[in-house]
């Protein structure tokens, strides 16, 4: 059961700033998509730095779940809910360096639609991720409630894995030489990779809540 006692709720204090840091690069990375040039490799800085503070948060939160007797939630929740936000993360890094070592210049339609359903997924993920801290106080009406925004990553997981589906069919009829195949087959796959591990935060937070209540 959730505890009252103050010094543990900075747990949660690390969640939110987890899942606030990984929307915020998803939304650099959707911005990535659509710029070019100077911009193009400031965006790559920012979403690097970025990386670097999930990590950090990562190393802090499992750090302060050692020194910890009591904590809020089952202990395995919490270092399975850092340690997944912060794939998160990883995956968007990951793509934003793929794309700058393949010197890309030309950003396919079905990657930025694809970089649009990650931000909307991480969206709601990360408001599902804040109502933890407020489990067991949820007022009635309350909207979106846990369960829709739940809901809402699932449907964007759904929605990325057609998009993934329908341009990477469409690879192998545009005209791209192998080579441009293979880069975007494994870019599609990244950014799917994210939008999916964003889905494994909602799946932790869905069973955080239903031992809780």
């Amino acid at each position: 059961m959730f505890s009252l006692l103050p010094q543990n709720l900075e747990f949660f204090d690390c969640f939110d700033d987890a899942a606030q840091n990984a929307l915020r690069t998803a939304e650099l990375l959707a911005e990535f998509s659509t710029e070019n040039g100077e911009r193009r490799r400031e965006l790559l800085g920012a979403i690097r730095e970025n990386e670097h503070t999930g990590d950090s948060i990562t190393h802090e939160t499992l750090d302060r779940l050692q020194r910890t007797y009591l904590t809020p939630i089952d202990r395995d929740d919490i270092h399975a809910l850092i340690t997944e936000i912060d794939d998160v993360v990883d995956y968007i890094d990951a793509a934003s360096q793929r794309i700058m070592f393949y010197k890309i210049d030309e950003i396919t339609s079905g990657f930025k639609n694809q970089c649009q359903v990650l931000v909307a997924a991480t969206h709601s993920m990360t408001e599902a991720v804040a109502r933890l801290r407020t489990l067991k106080s949820r007022k009635p009406g309350e909207h979106p409630t846990i369960e829709e925004l739940l809901i809402a990553v699932h449907d964007a997981e759904n929605e990325g894995d057609e998009i993934h589906h329908r341009f990477l069919g469409e690879l192998f009829e545009c005209g791209f030489d192998a080579f441009d195949v293979i880069k975007w087959k494994e870019l599609y796959e990244i950014v799917e990779h994210a939008i999916d591990t964003c889905e494994d935060v909602a799946n932790i937070v869905h069973g955080i809540v239903l031992k809780n209540t």
